[in-house]
């Protein structure tokens, strides 16, 4: 199933009969269905399809890069926006659908502009002795470029992410490392795996266990944990015997490891499971809700998707059912909206329960 992640913006992407248009926040139709793809509004713009041909709206329903033109076009990113051409040129229009950028015909990957800088990628023949013979194989290589085309670096890393913050994961001989938005590695890459960042710090692997880094490279926690989960309000996840509890940042077991599952802190509270089912607990370790749910999700804006009986709720910090177990999906909060998959259609649903747009 196919759902978007609600971009707090003040139009939604819904789906009828195999067409998209997009409602408000208030589930009124904004811009009709007549769409074939419709993705989230970024930026005050949308990438969609019609007649099966990529175009960019605005939120007025006006078409920034026409059909025909391109065969991919990405979301607005830092107001410009990653294009295609039916020659597999990549390309960087601003959001006027002015040509701002056109990258060399070796390029196959140009990403999202985070922080000012784009991950780009090209095709690369990889030379190798296997058996005493020199074997060459298709590879890639990567970098990033900023807005005004300049790349970082030569393109000498296997893979990079993108930018959190200031700091990305970079990936060299299949260890990960660090770089800055100055172009430093900050960290050379030594680790088996290296988490995304979160409350500035990262999981990192290294001969089976993991630790934590913060966004300078440097080691927060040692590697001393069969494993380690993102930290989130000042607590990680962490694995003993195949048992999970949460240490805080210096390290130290908070609550012990006797669940089967945990998932992050959220609002105060995590949902962790014992034998099958999943409860809460608070951060004293207290058992807050028994565990009576088949799933759960976190809670944000209050509320929290949770499943019973083979469908999907809702439920706020008291326990209170808040959205009734009828659905087949239930996504996140924000503001104010989660995405539902309600008698297979994928559809919105406010706090009060109302499903958007109304069904008739």
């Amino acid at each position: 199933m196919a759902m978007f992640h609600l971009q707090a913006q003040n139009l939604y992407p819904i789906e009828k009969k195999g067409k998209w248009g997009y409602m408000d926040a208030n589930g009124n139709m904004q811009i009709d269905f007549k769409y074939d793809l419709a993705g989230a509004f970024n930026e005050g713009f949308a990438s969609v399809a019609l007649n099966r041909m990529p175009c960019l709206i605005n939120a007025n329903d006006q078409r920034i890069i026409d059909t025909g033109l391109y065969q991919f076009i990405g979301p607005a990113s830092e107001a410009l926006v990653s294009v295609m051409d039916y020659r597999f040129k990549r390309h960087y229009l601003n959001t006027s659908g002015k040509l701002v950028l056109s990258l060399d015909s070796t390029i196959y990957d140009a990403g999202n502009f985070h922080g000012g800088w784009a991950k780009v990628g090209k095709k690369k023949t990889l030379h190798q002795n296997k058996f005493g013979f020199d074997v060459s194989n298709l590879g890639y290589a990567f970098t990033f470029m900023n807005t005004q085309g300049n790349y970082m670096s030569d393109f000498d890393f296997e893979d990079v992410e993108d930018f959190n913050a200031s700091v990305a994961r970079i990936i060299q001989n299949n260890k990960y490392g660090l770089i800055n938005n100055k172009a430093e590695i900050i960290l050379a890459p030594q680790y088996n795996q290296i988490g995304p960042f979160n409350e500035g710090m990262a999981c990192f692997e290294q001969n089976g266990k993991y630790g934590m880094i913060d966004s300078n490279g440097k080691i927060t926690i040692p590697a001393n944990f069969d494993l380690l989960k993102a930290v989130n309000e000042g607590l990680a996840a962490y694995s003993d015997k195949n048992k999970f509890g949460f240490i805080n940042m210096k390290a130290e077991p908070v609550i012990a490891a006797t669940y089967n599952n945990v998932s992050p802190f959220s609002e105060g509270l995590a949902a962790i499971q014992i034998n099958e089912n999943w409860g809460f607990i608070n951060k004293e370790g207290k058992l807050v809700f028994q565990p009576i749910f088949e799933a759960t999700g976190y809670f944000n804006e209050g509320i929290c998707p949770v499943k019973m009986k083979g469908k999907w709720g809702a439920i706020d910090h008291t326990g209170k059912i808040c959205i009734p177990f009828e659905m087949e999906y239930i996504g996140y909060f924000e503001n104010g909206l989660a995405e539902v998959q309600f008698r297979g259609l994928n559809l919105y649903i406010n706090k009060q329960g109302t499903i958007w747009p109304l069904l008739k």
